[in-house]
């Protein structure tokens, strides 16, 4: 591949391998092209005018501008990229035009407060807009029909109305995180709205209470992400053939009440970092499926509906760490469970009698002052019991044939293990 070096000047030097503009003295923008990538960088198309454009190589497909200096800048000269990046600038709005090849469009620390999207463009798959000054989503972007994915982050967007996707067949993933989210706005759907949405987030917002039931006619997601909102609230019922994965963690939750979902192909449910003193109520009937409970970090206490977690057919992973246990007599718990994490509680009784073959137990930082290993299914091949009063932790595949765990009342470490968590 040919590449250039010329001077910004009236004369133009040609060497082999690389095209630079570099300015001189009195010039503002530098470009540099090379692998099909080309940069500009300090560029005032007001003033410098786009005659720069034309040296762009046929064979480049992705542009940046970078520091681009300009309040309004359009994409029509630029239609046969196909992708661009627009990033540290002081740019305030940006239109694009339907007639385009660019696929992809980022714009990454901006000024930007709008973006146009003329009606008719049926190429850009890929939208990402991330600290900006956006206050809303585009309403124009509507226009994206061929849209795949959407990211708008980092920026101060208090209000979402998610009426503006609802027909946008080819959108997959829609990540709304990381803005000032207080409202979301989601009407009744209809047949066909929202028709291949499978990943939405909504993570690092400050949403505190959100109707769960809304999303019902999401017919193809898969994942709902709600992590690190100050959420206190959940209502409505959350029915769904589709999803598989809900994530609540960092929220401000104390009860969470599901007797009336259904969720036959769900498999994980986070709730870790919450206020949640109870389990949510009805999971081994509204969930028969899941496959990983996340439910650290908590006020957990100890209750008689921990019968009905242990016995969900499925549970491949059980974390309740970092609550408020005293005990762990888990005489029926489910043949597929394969990581129980106790660390970190009050736990003074362990007591597993029957499990699955490979059940790894993590029950460090308790209070367990005695302990039979009878009490423990051989089916149990991994035992941590670190900063306990007593130590039997044990890895039977260092073991040899024949030979039993040994136990100890050594907690000499335990201060500095417990600082390093």
């Amino acid at each position: 591949m040919l590449c250039f070096v010329i001077l910004l000047r009236k004369k133009c030097f040609i060497i082999a391998s690389l095209l630079l503009l570099v300015p001189a003295p009195n010039a503002a923008f530098q470009f540099l092209c090379a692998n099909m990538l080309c940069t500009i960088k300090k560029w005032t198309p007001s003033e410098e005018g786009t005659f720069l454009l034309a040296h762009i190589p046929n064979d480049t497909l992705m542009l940046k501008l970078s520091h681009l200096k300009a309040n309004t800048f359009s994409l029509a000269t630029l239609d046969k990229i196909m992708a661009i990046e627009i990033e540290r600038s002081s740019v305030k709005k940006v239109i694009m035009p339907s007639s385009t090849a660019t696929i992809r469009l980022k714009l990454a620390r901006t000024y930007l407060s709008d973006i146009a999207f003329v009606a008719g463009n049926g190429r850009l798959n890929f939208l990402t807009i991330t600290e900006s000054r956006l206050k809303t989503i585009p309403s124009t972007i509507v226009h994206l029909l061929a849209l795949e994915t959407v990211t708008i982050t980092k920026s101060p967007i208090e209000t979402i109305n998610l009426c503006l996707f609802t027909k946008l067949t080819r959108l997959y993933e829609l990540n709304l995180c990381s803005n000032k989210i207080l409202f979301l706005q989601l009407p009744t759907t209809s047949v066909g709205d929202f028709e291949g949405l499978r990943l939405l987030f909504l993570a690092d917002n400050l949403l505190t209470t959100i109707n769960l039931g809304a999303f019902n006619g999401m017919q193809a997601l898969q994942t709902l992400d709600f992590q690190n909102n100050r959420i206190r609230r959940v209502q409505g019922a959350l029915v769904s053939n589709s999803l598989q994965t809900l994530e609540l963690s960092g929220n401000r939750l104390e009860t969470l009440y599901c007797c009336d979902w259904h969720l036959p192909n769900f498999t994980r449910l986070a709730l870790s970092r919450n206020k949640q003193s109870i389990l949510p109520t009805c999971l081994s009937l509204t969930m028969p499926n899941v496959l990983y409970l996340i439910l650290d970090r908590n006020t957990l206490i100890d209750s008689d509906t921990w019968n009905n977690i242990f016995t969900l057919k499925r549970l491949q992973q059980l974390d309740i760490s970092h609550n408020r246990l005293t005990k762990a007599v888990l005489d029926n718990i489910s043949n597929s469970l394969l990581f129980l994490d106790l660390q970190y509680n009050n736990i003074t009784v362990l007591h597993v009698p029957a499990a699955r073959m490979g059940l790894r137990i993590t029950a460090s930082n308790n209070a367990i002052d005695t302990f039979d290993i009878k009490s423990l299914s051989p089916n149990v091949t991994t035992l941590e019991m670190f900063c306990n009063p007593i130590d039997c932790s044990f890895n039977r595949a260092r073991m040899q044939i024949g030979q039993e765990p040994v136990c100890y009342t050594d907690r000499r470490n335990c201060n500095t293990l417990q600082k390093n968590n």
